[in-house]
This record gives structure tokens, C-alpha cells and sequence, in this order.
């Protein structure tokens, strides 16, 4: 894995990234989808608690993970958030084939004022996500009043241009109602945008994943019900952007195999191969015997006989490998 910071343009928003090493044993990952988190702080801080462990929880699943830490303080207006934030989205854009990502399922993920600039960007942005994912958000301009700050109008410009969005709250939020989150789903609906709600029936502001270490040290902000928001926006997000591919193992035959470096259990189980290896390896039987006597007989029958002599040199002499690996080929 490597991480980045950057600075962007205005000098007082940052953008952090997590992404993953490229393998030649992953090669159907070496292009990843990508998540952006804006964490809360109601246009005044970027919580910590909202920000890197969010995207190191999805960069465990596979994502390649960004945090941007745009501009707050009461004299920053909401518009300079919204700029750092197109600009964070328009980096990912021009730079996804460095950052091994596909910039079409490029995902943002947003907590209270962090989710109002999430769905900021899916209704205003220029570029608009492949989805968002909005915690215990504000949605509703009225809000700006207690924040000192002028936020736009969202669910009155939800369209079918906006993205996708799975939201969680919780009912009794004392600090963003849940209002906010009802007439955001609202809005998505009337506009025939997909989306998936879950309104939690108990559960402080802040919860960020619900779990200890993102907790302050506060009982209130841990909750194993409210944690589940995780692992559903990880299955939402499967049936919005997809999955890694995967291919079907093919099923292995005899012919597929008939060399040392298949297991042993497989080539002593046939009746034309089983000869030729006591034949060459008569020494064979020993191994047998004593992983059976020791209870390591499926490990030894999953092990190739390569690998068997490597480890037991003198029972299993490479040239005597060797004579049997051309006799198989003929086979």
C-alpha cells in the first residue's frame, strides 16, 4: 500500500490517499473503484473520526481510499467546501490511471456537513460520483442558519442526473433531525433516483462506524445495530457500481495434471498413474505411512510431489522426480 497527501489550490484543503500495491496474484484488481470520504464537522473541523478510519474500513473491502479535508472555519464560506470538493473529484478524474482506479465508480461517502457537501456535489456537482453514501447528513438549507453558514437548496434540485444514494440516520439525531435524511430519500424517490434508507430507531449524532475506536471513549457513540450501516453500503454498493470480477475455476481433470506438480492424493488415486509413481518413488510409501501415523494424510495427498522433494530430499531424489515427470507426460 502506498499513501499520498496532496494541497490543493487554495492552499487550506488537503487530499489524503490509500492505495492498494498492484499483484501479479490480484490481477483482477489492478484497477479498483475508488472512495472519497468527506468527514463532518459542521463547516467548522474535519472530524478525525469520520475521516481515516472510513477509508481504511474500504480500503480493507478493495477500494483504493481518499479523505479530503477541505476548507471550514466561520469565515469560510460553504462555497469554498463545495470548490474543494469538485476540485478533490476532478483530481481522481485526470489522475485514475496512476491511482489505479476507474473514474467512472468513483463513490463518495459523507458524515453530517460532510454528507450535506457528498450530496452537494451528486446534485450540483460538474462531475457527479457513481454514487454517494450520506451519514446522518444535513440535507436542508434551513440548517446553514445554526452553522453561520449559506448552503444551497439540495432536495429542491434532486434530478435524474443525480447519483444513486444509500443514507443512514437515526431517529432521535438530536443534532441534525432526521427530517434531513426522510426528505433527501424523498426527493431521490420523486425523481426516480435509486437509493437504499435506514433509519436507526436509537442512536446519537456522530456515530461515524459505531465502533469503540471511533467512539472518543463515549458509550454513546457504540452501537453494534447502527455498525451494520457498514456492511450494507458495502452490498449496496455491489448492486450500483459491481463487484471485483471473478471467473469460474475450471474443473480439473486427470489431463490436466498428469505431472509432479499435481497432488499427490490426486495421481495415487488413479489406477494407471499409481503404479508408475511407486515405480519411480517407491519411497513414496514411507511418506504416506508416517503422515498417516502422525494424522497429516490430507495435508501430504494435497501436496505435490515436487513439493514433498524439497522437503524430504532423501526419500524423493530430484533426478528420480524428474524421470517420472517424462513418463507421466507420455501418459
Amino acid at each position: 500500500m502506498k499513501t499520498f497527501t496532496i494541497n490543493l489550490t487554495n492552499g487550506k484543503a488537503f487530499l489524503t490517499g490509500f492505495i492498494h500495491a498492484q499483484s501479479k496474484e490480484m490481477p483482477n484488481v489492478d484497477t479498483r473503484p475508488a472512495v472519497l470520504v468527506f468527514p463532518g464537522g459542521g463547516y467548522m473541523m474535519c472530524s478525525d473520526r469520520e475521516a481515516d478510519p472510513v477509508a481504511l474500513a474500504y480500503l480493507a473491502e478493495g477500494y483504493n481510499t481518499f479523505v479530503l479535508r477541505y476548507s471550514v472555519g466561520l469565515n469560510t464560506p460553504a462555497s469554498q467546501s463545495f470548490s474543494d470538493a469538485e476540485e478533490a473529484i476532478a483530481y481522481l478524474h485526470e489522475h485514475a490511471d496512476e491511482l489505479n482506479i476507474d473514474k467512472g465508480k468513483i463513490v463518495v461517502i459523507g458524515f453530517s456537513a460532510g454528507g450535506h457537501l457528498a450530496a452537494w456535489v451528486s446534485v450540483f456537482g460538474k462531475i457527479k460520483p457513481a454514487a454517494a453514501i450520506l451519514g446522518y447528513a444535513c440535507t436542508l438549507a434551513e440548517i446553514g442558519r445554526l452553522m453561520g453558514k449559506e448552503l444551497p437548496d439540495l432536495c429542491g434540485n434532486v434530478d435524474r442526473e443525480t447519483p444513486p444514494t444509500f443514507i443512514f440516520a437515526t431517529r432521535n439525531d438530536a443534532v441534525v433531525p432526521v427530517k434531513h435524511s426522510l426528505k433527501y430519500a424523498d426527493a431521490l424517490d420523486r425523481a426516480n433516483v435509486g437509493f437504499e434508507l435506514h433509519i436507526y430507531g436509537d442512536g446519537a449524532h456522530a456515530m461515524s462506524l459505531g465502533k469503540p475506536f471511533t467512539a472518543s471513549g463515549k458509550a454513546n457513540l457504540v452501537s453494534a445495530d447502527i455498525a451494520q450501516w457498514f456492511g450494507l453500503s458495502l452490498n449496496w454498493l455491489k448492486t450500483v457500481i459491481g463487484d471485483f470480477e471473478v471467473q469460474e475455476t475450471p474443473e480439473q481433470t486427470y489431463d490436466d495434471v498428469l505431472d509432479c506438480g499435481a497432488p499427490l492424493g490426486l495421481l495415487m488415486s488413479n489406477e494407471s498413474i499409481r503404479p508408475l509413481v511407486l515405480e519411480h518413488l517407491p519411497l513414496i510409501t514411507e511418506i504416506m505411512k508416517q503422515a498417516a501415523e502422525s494424522g497429516q494424510s490430507e495435508i501430504i495427498n494435497a501436496a505435490s510431489i515436487r513439493q514433498l522433494a524439497r522437503l524430504r530430499p532423501e526419500l524423493l531424489a530430484e533426478e528420480k522426480v524428474n524421470e517420472l515427470d517424462e513418463r507421466l507426460k507420455s501418459v
